[in-house]
């Protein structure tokens, strides 16, 4: 099965200070840690960022928000799925925000695992016991569609492409045996999250 790899770049951080995709976690760029686990499953070794606009991510490939015609670019997140959609020259495309420092190549492996011709859309379930659509497999043939209209619709909600299409959602217990599965969605939106991040990678937690 051939995958693509995409990082959502996503906004402009304004809580951090700084545009999320741009942020120093451990000694590096947050984004490298989430390219570093999203290559390892890509069929070309590679992960391509998406942005809301022209940035340069030192080693990534970088496209931009391609909305339908006719639409704003400022979409969120969904739109950033539909370039990616769009630009994906495979059967299925993986996908993780660039604020999901602590994910992992096995999760994604575990995740690629369920995608079947019985689903066009594989979600893992959080502890917490909510979905994450940004930390997904998606198939390139059945959401193209599905979130261009959504997008049609004015439902730019990531919840919107899910309710479209036939998803497989992987419950948090399946996931829980893989090294670092209590942290895999911890995600960065405030200083403290960044300090807390920081904390963990120091103490190896």
């Amino acid at each position: 099965m051939k995958v693509s790899a995409y990082i959502i770049a996503g906004g402009e951080g304004k809580r951090l200070g700084q545009p999320k995709w741009g942020i120093e976690l451990g000694g590096g760029p947050m984004i490298a840690r989430v390219a570093a686990a999203l290559s390892a499953v890509a069929s070309d070794g590679e992960a391509t960022v998406v942005a809301r606009s022209r940035i340069e991510v030192a080693g990534l490939r970088v496209i931009t928000d391609s909305p339908p015609a006719g639409f704003d670019e400022a979409g969120g997140p969904l739109v950033g799925i539909y370039t990616a959609l769009l630009d994906a020259q495979s059967e299925w495309l993986i996908a993780a925000a660039c604020d999901l420092p602590f994910v992992s190549g096995e999760l994604f492996k575990r995740l690629l695992s369920e995608c079947s011709d019985d689903n066009d859309a594989v979600v893992p379930i959080q502890p917490d016991g909510t979905p994450q659509p940004l930390c997904a497999a998606y198939r390139v043939a059945a959401c193209l569609p599905a979130v261009k209209q959504a997008i049609v619709d004015g439902r730019l909600s990531m919840f919107a492409l899910l309710d479209r299409v036939r998803t497989r959602f992987v419950p948090f217990e399946d996931l829980a045996v893989l090294p670092g599965s209590d942290r895999f969605f911890f995600n960065i939106n405030t200083p403290e999250d960044l300090a807390i991040a920081s904390e963990m990678i120091r103490s190896g937690r």
